[in-house]
């Protein structure tokens, strides 16, 4: 199914500048609507200045690339914005934000309103790094596939992102203990997309104990100049990836290509 209209998160696209233009971009490639919503704190009137900018640059940005747009305000606590975000996001294709911060109050905010959009809007999330430039027509995407639902579910919510680029990269990480990835690890999602019309590579690597899922996988991105990567959120219980950081965790933090995830 084709994205036809999207979300984005305008308090946690503030900075760099690059974020908001792949966002833009993304919406110009697809086609598609594109609905920024910012944040007005409960009693106040106006945006504060930060939100009111990034408004502006969406403005900006949707003038220069003559998209469909609006913009939303979503007035209530700041401890309310992610939950009211989340209900927003289920009536859209797809919601971007930006990669949350790694330090203080503002990236515990973010890493708190990314966890409730994989976790309770039901629609997939595109995070976006905070450094580089990321291309909104990705000419390598990388899909990280375990065979698992979580990954399922991402890779069939990639697919209208996945139909712009020049190559699909499966990536397999494999051991000896994993039946359920067959014989022939990734040939079978591997067929499916090419039947998508999509020219599909399969990369098997092999597990190391000693390198952590996340590592292999952010490594393998940077080896094979991937623009986009695309897996499942939070494969094992929520707990366990509180307990152990998790490679969902770790990717968001860390991440330097866009990331698209579903849970």
């Amino acid at each position: 199914m084709a994205i036809k209209d999207l979300l984005i998160s305008l308090d946690s696209l503030t900075a760099p500048d690059a974020q908001l233009p792949y966002a833009v971009q993304v919406t110009e490639a697809l086609g598609a609507h594109a609905i920024g919503v910012a944040h007005i704190p409960a009693g106040e009137t106006e945006p504060r200045e930060e939100v009111q900018r990034a408004m502006d640059r969406f403005a900006s940005a949707g003038d220069r690339s003559g998209i469909s747009r609006e913009t939303r305000l979503a007035k209530c606590s700041a401890g309310k914005f992610a939950e009211q975000l989340s209900v927003q996001a289920r009536h859209v294709d797809l919601t971007i934000i930006g990669q949350p911060s790694s330090e203080g109050a503002n990236g515990k905010q973010q890493t708190a309103l990314y966890e409730e959009l994989l976790f309770h809007s039901g629609r997939p999330v595109l995070v976006v790094p905070w450094a580089g430039h990321p291309k909104p027509k990705p000419r390598t995407a990388i899909v990280a596939w375990d065979a698992s639902s979580t990954a399922a579910r991402a890779l069939s919510d990639a697919m209208p992102i996945l139909s712009l680029t020049e190559k699909v990269i499966v990536l397999v990480a494999t051991d000896d203990r994993q039946s359920d990835l067959g014989t022939d690890p990734g040939t079978d999602i591997a067929h499916h997309l090419a039947r998508h019309d999509l020219n599909v590579e399969v990369r098997r690597i092999p597990l190391d104990p000693e390198t952590p899922t996340a590592d292999l996988l952010l490594s393998q991105s940077a080896d094979l100049g991937a623009d986009l990567m695309v897996m499942g959120g939070y494969h094992h219980s929520r707990m366990r990836e509180v307990l152990f950081g998790g490679v969902t965790r770790t990717v968001i933090k860390t991440m330097t290509v866009p990331v698209l995830m579903s849970h």
